[in-house]
């Protein structure tokens, strides 16, 4: 169509599955269809451990050849800004970039020092320069890249616990504080130089963050509209969130789509239950639902049922503009594929709904409604700006 391009975006990405399975059977004739096609690398692939500078919990590493299905699958671009990308330490991490490379993906979001980790990839698209800028404001202390260390970019944000005074003016000892969250100033201020600089580098500029509570659903954090909006305000052009493990809302701000939570989409998490043990699951089993804990028939999935639910963010442009932008519904089977959703099903009506709810959830009145286009054969959801 011309100039006409697509970009596919899809959230957490870490492949270490054991049986061959083909994590992107089922998703292929889309990012076939989609002119790039981008993901969060929520790992390291390591052919050893190295030494590990700080712990993240649960280590996401995989040796080298785990990756290779990212190369047939189409990604172009991926994101190392996360928890866990130096879960194998700074040497596992440059085997990440060298690993992903070899496979012509461009990383961003980590690197050798913070210069490295803040550099944009460009990537072309029917003769448009697209470029990508990645940022983290969720891992473990020293994780982020500095002057002459390596790691990730860190886009940080300050959390503010108020009480509120009653009525009368009195404070209630022991009463539950609301949570405010805020970004650094000093990284606000750089987010607006990266941005600038990058865009002027390029056509369409897509700005990626890790960021939010992992297993809350609905929820987002202030920080997340502040960083967010900013960036559009800066003048990038699209959001590609992640980090959450289940599905957020979807903003457009000023006519651009902000993505706050794309939750994970082929995201191994081998060897969870040997790990934990036996009484460690119990105590997570009793902490509530949405703890991450193994759940019958999904090995490799240890959440919620809701977080099987995922999605296929595509941005349709013109030029460098965003015409038309969609969420393609997926579920995640019991091999841990996300399998593309009919949006007529009851399973697409069901996840229209749960889109619709979680919106509303928090104060956005963006809509979802059946498109008649299509993508690698699959209709969409349309996103609007306005439910009414």
């Amino acid at each position: 169509m011309g100039d006409s391009w697509t970009l596919a975006a899809v959230g957490d990405v870490f492949l270490n599955h054991e049986n061959n399975v083909d994590a992107f059977e089922f998703v292929q004739p889309i990012f076939d269809a989609s002119d790039i096609v981008f993901g969060n690398c929520e790992g390291a692939y390591a052919s050893r451990l190295g030494t590990t500078p700080t712990a993240s919990g649960f280590s996401l590493i995989a040796t080298p050849d785990r990756a290779s299905l990212l190369r047939t699958a189409g990604f172009n671009v991926m994101s190392l800004a996360n928890n866990h990308a130096v879960d194998a330490s700074h040497d596992g991490l440059t085997e990440t970039v060298r690993t992903l490379a070899d496979m012509d993906i461009s990383t961003v979001g980590a690197g050798e020092n913070i210069a490295a980790a803040r550099k944009p990839a460009f990537i072309h698209a029917a003769g448009r320069k697209v470029g990508f800028l990645a940022f983290a404001s969720v891992f473990p202390a020293g994780y982020e890249a500095r002057a002459t260390v390596p790691g990730i970019a860190a886009m940080r944000a300050h959390t503010h616990y108020f009480i509120h005074p009653e009525a009368f003016g009195r404070v209630e000892p022991g009463a539950d504080p609301s949570v405010h969250t805020f970004p650094f100033r000093e990284d606000l201020a750089a987010l607006e130089g990266l941005i600038t600089s990058a865009g002027a580098e390029c056509d369409t500029l897509a700005v990626s963050f890790h960021w939010g509570k992992s297993i809350r659903p609905a929820e987002l954090m202030d920080y997340e509209f502040s960083y967010g909006r900013a960036a559009i305000d800066f003048g990038a052009d699209i959001i590609l969130g992640h980090h959450h493990h289940l599905l957020r809302a979807v903003e457009v701000y000023k006519g651009k789509p902000i993505f706050y939570g794309l939750s994970h989409f082929a995201f191994d998490m081998a060897g969870l239950e040997q790990a934990l043990g036996p009484q460690r699951i119990e105590t997570l089993k009793k902490s509530g639902d949405y703890a991450i804990y193994p759940r019958a028939g999904y090995p490799l999935l240890p959440f919620h049922p809701d977080a099987r639910m995922t999605a296929i963010a595509v941005c349709v442009f013109n030029e460098a503009s965003c015409t038309n932008r969609y969420l393609i519904p997926c579920m995640i089977n019991e091999k841990n594929q996300p399998v593309p959703v009919d949006v007529a099903s009851s399973e697409g009506e069901k996840m229209t709904r749960y889109m619709a709810d979680i919106t509303n959830q928090v104060g956005l009145k963006t809509g979802y409604r059946k498109s008649d286009r299509a993508t690698g054969g699959f209709r969409m959801l349309e996103i609007t700006e306005s439910s009414s």
